[in-house]
């Protein structure tokens, strides 16, 4: 299907697909939801920035607000790809709101693939872009209940701190975690996530 979509245009793709998928996914079944994630992130590449962050952000950000965990997880795993193609334009209001609340969901492989995502786009965007509107809402795996999501941000912290370097870790990293070390009734699981990514 990508092969096909090539040969067509932007404007077609998005006048031919888009409201027919626009018009399907809000009442499916939550396997064809999660497959309508994964076809627009593959599309993005193929229609353009123009077009991804006018015709298909939208779709995503109301997919992300999906009770279906797979769901959830396909779109973090598929809004990685959007970045590629829109870049920072794809941190709106809206998306920094969605994902904030996302890092508190009750299953704790959608907190995972959020934090997943957040260090994915840290590694595209400048250092600047994640400072701003980033890096607070990824270092709240610090306190997360899950021990496979504190493990994950240990790994993915390390990513960031190989990209951005000793500015970024000494200037702003490390005070942010001796203060999350400190704070009132941490408890020793929380403290050692600190400590190993120190």
């Amino acid at each position: 299907m990508t092969q096909c979509l090539k040969n067509l245009s932007p404007e077609k793709i998005s006048n031919l697909l888009l409201p027919t998928l626009q018009n399907s996914y809000s009442d499916a079944q939550q396997s064809y939801k999660a497959g309508v994630a994964m076809a627009l992130s593959e599309m993005a590449h193929i229609i353009g920035k123009d077009y991804t962050n006018s015709k298909i952000v939208s779709i995503l950000m109301d997919l992300l607000k999906d009770d279906n965990s797979e769901v959830k997880m396909n779109v973090c795993n598929g809004l990685q790809k959007v970045a590629h193609v829109i870049g920072p334009d794809i941190i709106s209001v809206n998306f920094l709101t969605i994902i904030t609340t996302m890092t508190k969901e009750a299953q704790w492989r959608v907190r995972q693939a959020v934090f997943e995502l957040i260090a994915e786009l840290g590694k595209q965007f400048p250092k600047e872009v994640f400072q701003k509107h980033l890096e607070v809402i990824f270092l709240s795996y610090l306190s997360n209940t899950a021990a496979s999501v504190r493990e994950t941000g240990v790994k993915k912290v390390k990513e960031l701190a190989e990209k951005y370097k000793g500015e970024w870790v000494m200037s702003s990293f490390i005070p942010k975690v001796v203060e999350a070390y400190n704070t009132d009734k941490q408890g020793y699981n929380y403290r050692m996530t600190c400590l190993s990514s120190l």
